[in-house]
């Protein structure tokens, strides 16, 4: 086991997070590509924690790219339909409660209101994103759900180019310290799967937390849905985690789409 992530550290989140399984690896191409690739191999031992410290092919929606230096937090977690108390149909939502999760996981550790997350799960800090999530869902025989996640820690950015510190940030570029990754990702997940039971069929006790964590809210918003476009200020999420926009033809819950512009 790395020094970066002791073999205490594994046994303690296999326990305190009520996992069957934690794989640590120095460098792989994609913690969710593995996970998705070797269900198989991982289908009696679930839930299952996939973790590295490095991924050469990293991925976020769509087409993008996730690559994170020496000192990120990237990790996938890999459930069946056992693990979860939100039923398969509705694993779309675990977008969001992972997004809120970490938001609250990142808040332990920065000043009030600097945490905030951007629908449906971007998590912002300083105004400059901080972290990425990618859900997936497979049915093979059975529904599997992989919520996969990276996160800047101590790969600070400071003297990354300029185009890109506007854009990205580290958690260590505010705090000025490094942070233990296991502590991290342990607290996330103690987080997500408590979110998870408190909101199994809607996200009604998450608004008012969404309300005030929103970097979008009062913003105007442009959103592409396929050939669509729609443009309106942003007036949070309703209890099934569609954004709300104000347009010039009336308020419109959207449930999908790509935010372009705000």
């Amino acid at each position: 086991m790395s020094a970066w992530f002791p073999e205490i550290a594994q046994q303690e989140i296999l326990r305190e997070a009520n996992l069957k399984t934690v794989d640590v690896f120095d460098e792989i191409t994609s913690t969710n590509d593995h996970a998705l690739a070797t269900i198989e191999h991982y289908a009696d031992r679930l839930p299952a924690l996939i973790v590295a410290r490095s991924q050469t092919k990293g991925r976020g929606r769509g087409t993008r790219s996730w690559f994170a230096a020496d000192g990120a937090l990237t990790f996938s977690l890999l459930m069946g339909e056992a693990d979860i108390p939100i039923a398969p149909l509705a694993w779309h939502r675990c977008s969001i409660v992972a997004g809120v999760a970490m938001c609250q996981t990142l808040e332990q550790y920065a000043d009030d209101g600097m945490v905030q997350v951007k629908w449906p799960n971007d998590v912002y800090l300083a105004g400059r994103k901080v972290c990425g999530i990618l859900v997936e869902k497979r049915d093979q025989g059975r529904p599997y759900l992989c919520v996969g996640i990276g996160v800047n820690v101590n790969n600070s950015l400071e003297q990354a180019p300029f185009d890109v510190q506007q854009r990205a940030i580290a958690l260590t570029d505010v705090t000025h310290q490094q942070h233990f990754l296991p502590e991290v990702l342990l607290e996330f997940l103690k987080r997500f799967r408590s979110l998870c039971s408190e909101n199994p069929e809607s996200f009604a006790s998450l608004l008012p937390y969404w309300r005030s964590h929103c970097l979008l809210t009062g913003r105007q918003v442009e959103m592409q849905q396929g050939e669509r476009t729609f443009v309106g200020e942003c007036h949070g999420i309703d209890a099934e985690g569609a954004l709300l926009l104000e347009t010039s033809s009336g308020r419109r819950a959207l449930v999908s789409g790509e935010i372009v512009r705000w």
